[in-house]
């Protein structure tokens, strides 16, 4: 309970940073999510996931953007560089930061995004083991991207800090959710800017 309040709290945090609601854009974003960068350990189903959601865009000064969002985050879990049949859902609160020059046509910027999630579904040989233990997570993205009249493209490291421990399982030993992300933002328009 205390992780969910600390989240609210982090959230209605974000919300202070604009002058007031009408500073920013509302957008819609979505993309895939890579577990191991090795091809060959990796099979069709675990290779690929998936992440979608809704964000808020703040205009701050000296080149800054806050960006929270909340995602749903398909992700599967890897040990060293191979992937474990355990892909699990998780609804996340993102509050990123970015900084970036505005070139006028398009603006390149770099990211720290940290976030907090909570697992509601998986799928896999270990699934119903993880349903009895700690559901929550927490970690930080790395990244950079490109931002072009409405459009955001952005690749990030996710650093995932989720807890394997209860599991009990030899697969999962030393097991995580890190990994690259790729997403593509839409942010609608809005009166003033």
């Amino acid at each position: 309970m205390k992780k969910f309040i600390f989240a609210a709290a982090l959230f209605l945090v974000s919300l202070c940073f604009a002058d007031n609601l009408s500073a920013g854009n509302f957008g819609v974003t979505g993309g895939a999510n890579f577990c191991t960068p090795d091809l060959k350990a990796a099979n069709t189903r675990t290779l690929v996931q998936w992440n979608a959601g809704i964000s808020y865009k703040f205009n701050l000064p000296l080149g800054f953007q806050l960006h929270p969002a909340v995602i749903y985050n398909d992700k599967t879990a890897s040990a060293g560089s191979a992937p474990i049949d355990l892909s699990v859902g998780y609804l996340e609160f993102m509050a990123s930061v970015q900084w970036g020059v505005d070139l006028i046509l398009f603006r390149p910027y770099l990211e720290v995004s940290p976030f907090v999630g909570y697992g509601v579904n998986s799928r896999g040989d270990v699934a119903a083991m993880f349903k009895s233990t700690d559901r929550m997570e927490y970690g930080v993205g790395l990244g950079g991207g490109l931002q072009i009249w409405r459009f955001q493209v952005d690749a990030r490291y996710n650093f995932t800090f989720a807890d394997f421990t209860g599991l009990n399982v030899e697969s999962v030993k030393g097991a995580d959710f890190n990994g690259v992300s790729l997403s593509l933002t839409y942010f609608f328009g809005n009166k003033k800017k």
